[in-house]
C-alpha cells in the first residue's frame, strides 16, 4: 500500500497559525497584505513597472486597504473582553430560557467567532481574487517580474492564508453542527445546533480524524475484522502512562501502545486560565448544591439552610473549594456505579470499561448527571454584592476528572489495555444494551397518543424524547462504542 499524507494531517498543518489564536493569524494576514502595498511604492519596483502599474493602483490599493481594515477590526472583535459581554447580551437569541451556563456561553462565543471569520473569508477571497486578476491583466512588459516577484512571492502566500481560514471554518462548522455545508460560504446566516457533548474551543478544531467526529459513532479505535489482532504478545515495551503530578498538569495522556487505543479518546485536557478563573469564584461562594439528587421540596429546604448557615461564612475559600472537590469526586464514583448497573458490565471488565470510555466521555456523562440531578452548582455573589449567579464550574470538573483518572482509573489498568479481545467483549455488551433500550424506545413511541404522533415528524419526536426513553448517559456510551447508534 502506498504511503500517503491523510487529509487530516494536511489540514492540521494548514492550521498552524491558528494554534496561536485568531489574533496571530490575522496579524500574519495583515503583515502580508501591508507588505504588498508597501512594495508597490518601494524601490523594489523600477520606474518603468511603476508607470505600468499606475492605472491600476487605485483599485489595488482599495482592495488591499479594505481587507487590512477588516482584519484589524476583527482582532478587536474576536478579543475575549469583547466576546464575553456580547455573548451574554445575545444569549436570549440562542437559548430562550435565558438561564445559561459557561458551556453555553462558549457555544455562543464560538459561533459568533465563526460568523465573523466567515464574513472576513468571503471579503478576503473576493478582494484578493480582484487583486490577482488586476495584476494578471495589467500591461506589464516584464512578465517574469509579474509572475514571480508579484504573484508568486506576494499574492499567492495571501491565498494560502485564505485557504487555511477556509479549512478552519469548515471544521468549526462541524463542531457547531451546521447543516448544508455546501452552502457554508454563500448563505447569509448559519444555524448552529448546540450539543452538551461538544467542546466549543478553538483547540477542538485541531483534533485528528476530525472528519469522522460529527455525530459519527463508529469506534475509530476498532480495527477491521480482517486486520491483525494486536492483542498478541509483542516484543515492544508498552508505553507507560505518565501519572506524575505537577502544579497544574493540565494534559492527560492515557494512550496504550497500539493505534486503536492511542487516538483522541485517550487524551484529555483542561484550560489553566479558565480553571484559575473558576477557582477564584470560591472567594464569593455563598452556597453550593452538593446533594446526590433530591426532590424539589428537599432542594428548597437545603438552599434555605445553606443561605441561613453561619458555618459557610466562617469557612475560608480554600475550605469551601475542598468541600466542593470532595463532593464532585464522590459523585464520579456514583456515576461509575450507575453506569456499571445500567450497561450491565461484569466486575472483571469494569476497570477496562472506564479506561476505554475515556476521560472526555466520562466528563460528558458526569456533567449530564449533575445537570439532570440539579446539583454540583455553586452560587456566587457578583461584584455588585446584590446579584447571585449560579455556576457549574466546568474547568474545575475537568481538572477533577484528570485527578480522578490518575488516582482511580489508571492504577487499576495494566497490559489488558492493549487486549483487543477484551475491548470487543465490552463492545458486544454495550451493543446488546443498545438493542434492548432501542426496543424500549420503539415501544414508548408506539404508546404515544395519536395526536402527538401526528403533531411532529417521527424523527423529531425521537430526538426530543431520546434522553428520556434511552437514558442520556447510555446514549453517550453508545456514541462512544457503537457504529449503529444515533
Amino acid at each position: 500500500m502506498p504511503i500517503s499524507i491523510s487529509d487530516d494531517d494536511y489540514e492540521i498543518k494548514k492550521l498552524a497559525d491558528f494554534r496561536r489564536g485568531y489574533h496571530f493569524f490575522l496579524s500574519q494576514f495583515t503583515s502580508l497584505a501591508t507588505g504588498l502595498q508597501n512594495f508597490f511604492a518601494s524601490n523594489g519596483i523600477n520606474d518603468a513597472v511603476k508607470r505600468e502599474l499606475l492605472p491600476y493602483r487605485k483599485q489595488l490599493d482599495s482592495d488591499i486597504v479594505s481587507t487590512i481594515k477588516v482584519a484589524k477590526d476583527l482582532m478587536i472583535e474576536l478579543d475575549e473582553k469583547h466576546l464575553q459581554p456580547a455573548a451574554r447580551k445575545d444569549s436570549i437569541s440562542y437559548f430562550q430560557n435565558g438561564n445559561i451556563d459557561n458551556h453555553q456561553i462558549d457555544f455562543i462565543i464560538f459561533h459568533k467567532s465563526f460568523e465573523s471569520l466567515r464574513e472576513f473569508y468571503n471579503l478576503a477571497k473576493q478582494s484578493w481574487n480582484s487583486i490577482r486578476l488586476t495584476i494578471l491583466s495589467a500591461d506589464i512588459k516584464d512578465e517574469s517580474f509579474k509572475a514571480d516577484v508579484i504573484l508568486e512571492y506576494r499574492i499567492i502566500p495571501i491565498f494560502d492564508k485564505i485557504d487555511s481560514l477556509k479549512i478552519l471554518l469548515q471544521r468549526m462548522a462541524v463542531i457547531l453542527n451546521i447543516q448544508e455545508k455546501q452552502k457554508l460560504f454563500t448563505t447569509r446566516t448559519t444555524t448552529p445546533r448546540y450539543s452538551e457533548t461538544k467542546i466549543y474551543k478553538l483547540s477542538t478544531a485541531f483534533s485528528s480524524d476530525f472528519a469522522h467526529e460529527e455525530d459519527n459513532l463508529v469506534p475509530s479505535f476498532l480495527p477491521d475484522e480482517n486486520q491483525e489482532d494486536y492483542s498478541k504478545p509483542s516484543a515492544a515495551k508498552p508505553k507507560a502512562v505518565v501519572i506524575e503530578k505537577k502544579a497544574y498538569d493540565n494534559i492527560l495522556n492515557t494512550a496504550g501502545k497500539l493505534p486503536w487505543n492511542s487516538n483522541q479518546h485517550y487524551y484529555f485536557r483542561f484550560e489553566i486560565a479558565d480553571y484559575e478563573e473558576e477557582k477564584a469564584l470560591f472567594k464569593s461562594v455563598i452556597s453550593m448544591d452538593t446533594h446526590m439528587g433530591a426532590d424539589e421540596k428537599a432542594l428548597r429546604s437545603e438552599m434555605i439552610r445553606n443561605l441561613a448557615s453561619k458555618s459557610k461564612k466562617e469557612k475560608s475559600s480554600i475550605e469551601i473549594e475542598t468541600e466542593y472537590n470532595m463532593f464532585i469526586l464522590r459523585y464520579f464514583h456514583f456515576c461509575k456505579e450507575i453506569l456499571i448497573l445500567s450497561i450491565g458490565i461484569p466486575e472483571v471488565l469494569k476497570n477496562l470499561f472506564f479506561y476505554h470510555i475515556g476521560p472526555q466521555h466520562f466528563y460528558m456523562i458526569a456533567r449530564k448527571f449533575l445537570q439532570e440531578a440539579n446539583t454540583g452548582y455553586i452560587h456566587v455573589r457578583l461584584a455588585d454584592g446584590k446579584k447571585v449567579s449560579r455556576v457549574l464550574p466546568n474547568e474545575i470538573i475537568k481538572k477533577l476528572i484528570v485527578d480522578f483518572w490518575k488516582d482511580d482509573i489508571l492504577p487499576m489498568i495494566g497490559e489488558e489495555r492493549n487486549n483487543l479481545a477484551a475491548l470487543k467483549k465490552i463492545i458486544e455488551i454495550v451493543d446488546n444494551k443498545y438493542k434492548e433500550v432501542s426496543q424500549h424506545a420503539m415501544k414508548e413511541y408506539d404508546n404515544l397518543p395519536l395526536e402527538i404522533k401526528n403533531s411532529k415528524p417521527r424523527v423529531q419526536l425521537f430526538r426530543e424524547m431520546m434522553n428520556q426513553w434511552m437514558g442520556a448517559a447510555n446514549i453517550i456510551v453508545f456514541k462512544r462504542f457503537l457504529k449503529t447508534a444515533g
